[in-house]
C-alpha cells in the first residue's frame, strides 16, 4: 500500500491532467452547453486540488498525526500508472527547430506538455522516466529539458545531477507537484534552472520557457 505522500502526489498529478487537458479543450470550438460543462468540470477539479493541498498541509503541520512520508516523495517506491512504452528521439528536421526533452512518468501530463509545445512548432522527444531521459540526452542535442521530479527508478533529481556532470548550461525546468518552498530550493541546488509547480497553465509555462531560453 502506498504511503500518504505518494498517494497525495498521485492525486495531484491526476488532477493536474484534468486541469491541463481541460485548458487545451477550452481553446477549441465549443457550443454554449459544452463550454458550461467544461467550466464546471475545471472548477470542480481546481476545488478538489485545493482540498488536497489543505489536507496535505494539515498533516504536515500536525506533529501527532503528520505523516513524514508526505513531506517528500521522490517516486522511487511509487507504483503509479506509468506508461512504460519507450520512445526514441527522431532526427527529422531537428537541426532547424527548437528541441525539447520532456521527462514525465504520468502519461496524461506528458501528453499535455507535448501537445502544447508542438503547437509552437518545436521538436519534442519524450521520456517516461529518468533513465530514458538520460539515454535520450546522451544521443541527442536539446535546447531545453522539462524534468518531472518524482519518477520511478531514476527520479528527476538523480537524472539532473547526472546531466549536470556533462552539461552545466542547458536549461532544465523542474515540473513538480510538491509545493513546499524548502523542497523547491533543494531542486535548484540539485541543478534545476527553475521550478514549475503543477497544475501547469500553458501561458505561464511558455513564459517560463522564454525566460530561460532565447525562443
Amino acid at each position: 500500500m502506498k504511503g500518504k505522500g505518494s498517494l497525495i502526489h498521485d492525486i495531484r498529478s491526476s488532477l493536474n491532467g484534468v486541469i491541463c487537458m481541460g485548458s487545451l479543450l477550452e481553446e477549441t470550438q465549443l457550443d454554449e452547453e459544452q463550454a458550461d460543462l467544461l467550466k464546471y468540470m475545471l472548477l470542480s477539479a481546481e476545488k478538489t486540488l485545493t482540498l488536497v493541498e489543505e489536507f496535505h498541509k494539515s498533516k504536515v503541520n500536525d506533529p501527532v498525526r503528520g505523516d513524514s512520508s508526505a513531506v517528500m516523495d521522490d517516486g522511487r517506491n511509487a507504483g503509479g500508472n506509468t506508461d512504460r512504452q519507450r520512445t526514441s528521439g527522431s532526427q527529422i528536421h531537428r537541426e532547424d527547430r527548437f528541441t525539447v526533452l520532456i521527462a514525465e512518468d504520468d502519461a496524461v501530463s506528458r501528453l499535455y506538455l507535448t501537445t502544447l509545445l508542438k503547437r509552437q512548432n518545436w521538436h519534442i522527444d519524450e521520456a517516461c522516466d529518468g533513465m530514458e531521459a538520460l539515454e535520450l540526452f546522451e544521443k541527442n542535442k536539446y535546447q531545453l529539458i522539462l524534468m518531472d521530479v518524482s519518477m520511478p527508478g531514476v527520479d528527476g533529481i538523480q537524472a539532473v545531477r547526472q546531466i549536470r556532470n556533462i552539461d552545466r548550461e542547458i536549461p532544465i525546468l523542474a515540473i513538480t507537484a510538491h509545493g513546499e518552498g524548502e523542497l523547491q530550493e533543494d531542486f535548484i541546488k540539485a541543478g534545476m534552472s527553475d521550478v514549475l509547480r503543477k497544475p501547469i497553465h500553458d501561458e505561464f509555462l511558455l513564459s517560463k520557457i522564454k525566460s530561460l531560453c532565447s525562443v
